[in-house]
């Protein structure tokens, strides 16, 4: 067999028995594929150092059938332990148990542990340490304070010595509080209620509630020699009541009304009297107390013309005027009292009987005139009259009695008493000043027996026999 050169046709093949025509393009173009991807995967072969795992993978995936069906409940399997876990609370400690450690992997099996423990009867200082919290106790400081656990304790509600009470001492309503180390008195929008304190037995029942204190305790008459108190029952009583009076401590009589007169008393001197409530089971009110004073041997006597008294500037919720009143027949110049600004007025109309008013309540001897125009004032007699602030507001202002704020006009009459009153938080009145004009004064001015206001000054007026 001959082969003749190559040629851009291909290669002529001369055999003894056929001719065969071939083109190598093909050939060369798989020869050059195969080269390349051999040159590949000899840059990509790795040497495995755990070629026994993966052999014994190969033959263990090659002998065995795996059912993936059973996956799925296997993971149910698992998932459900997940959520039955649980820890011991209370597992306890062997340590504390008084159990060597040889024995711990024994426990299991043994019939009974020793776990008593007898604490010692003493201890020696070196077991004690001292800190903040902690030190030493002397054999005296043991003496002290076991001393101190066999005495015998006793206190009750009346040994309170540190209540801080107020000036005008505890009044129907009152409430205690304790607040830094101390007791005191608070108050409450109520209508009224008993406060007392008394010593009282845990184990005795209480079968009955103390009757409420009468409101409004009020003295509207007073003389050289007697005084009449009046007041009204607590609204929020609803049974029959008796009243007791008391001048002091001594009980001077009983009445169902609700004033009474006591007589027999001294010209010029204060007393305290005090009005306790009795209801049907005999239980009494801790008692409402007001302090009075009789006339003394004169009284102011204004003329008109140029006397009248002067008030400087106060403030109060009511105004009481003990007086006698003597205004002109059918004259409009008959003035009991006008403030400088804040227009309170009272004054005669045209008859000389009837009053017109301004700016303020009116009470006649305790009795509400409703009229704004013809309230009643009884003329040449005794009468308490009581001015109040329009719908319990409180009254600021500079005033003249027995005349016009400029003076120009004045009413004749008698001036026994000036008394200013304050609403205390449950909207009683509480006397907080009060001028007696029935003890002569060396000056032109009265002072407040309370020393709460500033005196009221005299302008012209004398002091007659009473």
């Amino acid at each position: 067999m001959a082969v003749n050169e190559s040629s851009k046709n291909g290669k002529i093949v001369i055999n003894d028995m056929d001719i065969v025509v071939y083109d190598d393009s093909g050939i060369q173009t798989q020869i050059d594929q195969h080269q390349s991807r051999l040159n590949e995967l000899d840059q990509k072969k790795h040497t495995h150092s755990n070629k026994a795992t993966l052999d014994k993978i190969e033959q263990t995936g090659s002998e065995s059938s795996i059912d993936l069906s059973k996956l799925s409940t296997h993971e149910t399997a698992i998932n459900d332990l997940t959520t039955l876990r649980h820890s011991h609370s209370n597992k306890p400690t062997l340590d504390r148990l008084g159990i060597s450690s040889s024995k711990k992997l024994t426990i299991d099996g043994e019939e009974q542990v020793n776990t008593e423990y007898t604490h010692p009867e003493s201890h020696p200082a070196s077991m004690i340490t001292e800190d903040e919290g902690h030190r030493f106790v002397t054999d005296v400081e043991k003496v002290y304070w076991n001393s101190k656990a066999d005495a015998d304790h006793s206190h009750s509600l009346s040994d309170l010595l540190d209540i801080e009470l107020t000036p005008n001492q505890l009044t129907d309503g009152d409430i205690l509080v304790y607040s830094q180390d101390k007791w005191t008195t608070g108050k409450q929008n109520v209508g009224g209620g008993s406060l007392r304190l008394e010593d009282y037995s845990i184990d005795e029942p209480i079968r009955y509630v103390i009757p409420l204190d009468v409101i409004e305790l009020q003295a509207i008459n007073s003389t050289k020699n007697s005084i009449t108190l009046t007041w009204k029952p607590n609204f929020r009583t609803k049974d029959s009541l008796e009243y007791l009076v008391f001048v002091g401590e001594t009980l001077v009589g009983t009445t169902t009304e609700t004033s009474f007169e006591i007589t027999q008393l001294t010209s010029s001197t204060e007393y305290s009297f005090r009005v306790v409530t009795r209801n049907g089971n005999s239980q009494e009110s801790n008692g409402r107390t007001i302090v009075s004073k009789t006339q003394g041997d004169v009284v102011l006597s204004l003329r008109g013309g140029s006397d009248y008294v002067e008030t400087p500037k106060i403030t109060f919720d009511a105004m009481e005027i003990q007086c006698s009143l003597n205004p002109k027949v059918n004259s409009w110049s008959n003035y009991l009292i006008e403030g400088a600004t804040s227009g309170v007025q009272i004054y005669t109309q045209h008859n000389g009987a009837s009053y017109r008013r301004s700016g303020c309540g009116l009470y006649v001897n305790g009795r509400y005139e409703a009229s704004t125009s013809y309230a009643v004032i009884p003329s040449g007699q005794f009468v308490t009259v009581r001015i109040e602030g329009v719908n319990e507001t409180g009254i600021t202002d500079r005033f003249n009695l027995f005349a016009s704020k400029n003076n120009t006009t004045t009413m004749q009459g008698l001036l026994y008493r000036v008394r200013l009153y304050a609403r205390n938080g449950r909207g009683d009145l509480i006397l907080k000043s009060d001028f007696d004009f029935t003890n002569e004064s060396t000056n032109n001015y009265v002072t407040d027996i309370l020393n709460n206001s500033p005196a009221l000054i005299i302008h012209g007026s004398s002091f007659i026999e009473n």
